[in-house]
């Protein structure tokens, strides 16, 4: 089971992705998991910034959660995360986001990881199967 799991999401998403935890933690919540999210924008710092940002959020994660939604797909930001994500090797799963048609991020192409459906028990699923 996932002790740490960092979320993905695209600012422009920031309501919906938050609603995650809400989801998997009604009715007494079915993964132990904490999840931690970048929440300041450091993009007007330039790239250095972001990376330094993103390594700290992920630093002491096994798992990370993306959201993909219609905002996410081309974003340089999440892909940057996919890439540290890889690089340290955590267990990756992609949850789309409800009524979201957009594509998983090019870092993802031809890699491994879980695609769950946007429900309690799939996303719980998928994210217990992490360790």
């Amino acid at each position: 089971m996932a002790r740490k799991i960092f979320v993905s999401y695209n600012f422009k998403d920031k309501e919906v992705s938050h609603s995650v935890k809400a989801l998997l933690q009604k009715h007494g919540g079915k993964i132990d998991g904490q999840f931690v999210f970048v929440t300041r924008d450091v993009s007007y710092e330039g790239d250095a910034a972001i990376d330094r940002e993103i390594c700290r959020v992920q630093s002491g994660c096994d798992a990370a959660l993306f959201l993909i939604g219609n905002n996410s797909h081309n974003s340089p930001w999440i892909n940057r995360e996919a890439q540290l994500a890889k690089s340290r090797d955590l267990c990756i799963v992609l949850a789309r986001l409800p009524g979201s048609s957009g594509g998983v991020p090019y870092e993802f192409y031809n890699s491994n990881y879980s695609e769950a459906e946007w429900s309690e028990d799939d996303l719980a699923y998928y994210l217990n199967q992490c360790n």
